[in-house]
Parts: structure tokens; C-alpha cells; sequence
């Protein structure tokens, strides 16, 4: 986050850990927690489109997880409302998936998700999603430590 400018971002992996694809998106005036549930709900929407049905969403938002997970939404500032609506739209589109487990990961095992969350700083939110079929060269180590099981100290 910079500002009142926020960036979401993701990396789709199969169950060996291999790249399918990521995503990077800019937001304006997102809170913190409002920028996480804004990259889950278009980490699950994309891999939906894509065909994929069995999905595990590792997010290093704990709150943003604990949130989905207990489908309570609790917030004391402004964006009570917003982050309801979020909630609601991952939900809504969660039941068109086979199944979906939720899962906390700490950020130095998320650096590849975390460098592409970063990358939507530097685009134009009007311009929406943008995917990637094959992984930038930005985030290339990150996910091969990632994949390792490596932590990397930001």
C-alpha cells in the first residue's frame, strides 16, 4: 500500500507447486484488509474462468482468512460496509467452485504472491486484472524459493 493506492496480486500453482499462472491488479482508496479480500476474490474468480474447480487459497492476511473462514466480518473503521460486500462476493462465487480450503501462510513463503501484490502498485486501476500466462521475470526466484520451501527475509 502507498498512500491511499493499493496493489493486489496472486500466483495460481498446481499441486507440485508449479506456475499456472499469477495476476496483478492497482487499486484506489483500499484499505489494507479490503486489498487482500480484493486479491482472493479475483485469485478464486480467475481460476474459476480457467476451469479450475478444486482450489486452496493460502493468503498471509490471517485476519483476511480467519474473516472467509468464520464468515464474520468485524471491522471498526469505514470499510465495515466494503469488506461485508467483499466477503459476500467471495462467497457467492466460492459456491461455484468443487471445493476450496482456506489456509494462512506467513509472507516470507508468499514473496512471489507478495512481488506481484507490489507490481499493482505501478498499474492504473481503471485498467483492471492483468494476468500473466507465464511467470515475470520479477518474481522468477521468488518462486522458485517459494516452491524450495525457502524463506526469504523481507
Amino acid at each position: 500500500m502507498h498512500g491511499n493506492k493499493a496493489g493486489a496480486g496472486g500466483v495460481v500453482r498446481d499441486w507440485r507447486g508449479n506456475f499456472i499462472f499469477g495476476f496483478s491488479s492497482g487499486l484506489a482508496n483500499y484499505s489494507v484488509l479490503m486489498a487482500e479480500l480484493e486479491a482472493i476474490k479475483i485469485g478464486i474468480e480467475t481460476a474459476i474462468s480457467k476451469g479450475y474447480k478444486n482450489l486452496m487459497i493460502e493468503s498471509d492476511s490471517k485476519v483476511a482468512i480467519d474473516i472467509i473462514t468464520s464468515l464474520v466480518a468485524q471491522q471498526s473503521n469505514d470499510d465495515t460496509s466494503q469488506s461485508q460486500n467483499d466477503i459476500s462476493s467471495i462467497m457467492e462465487i466460492s459456491k461455484t467452485a468443487n471445493k476450496i480450503h482456506w489456509n494462512h501462510v506467513f509472507r516470507e513463503v508468499n514473496s512471489a504472491a507478495d512481488g506481484l501484490a507490489k507490481h499493482g502498485l505501478s498499474l492504473c486501476p481503471e485498467l483492471g486484472v492483468k494476468v500473466f500466462e507465464d511467470p515475470p521475470y520479477f518474481i522468477k526466484s521468488y518462486l522458485y524459493l517459494d516452491k524450495a520451501g525457502k524463506i526469504y527475509c523481507r
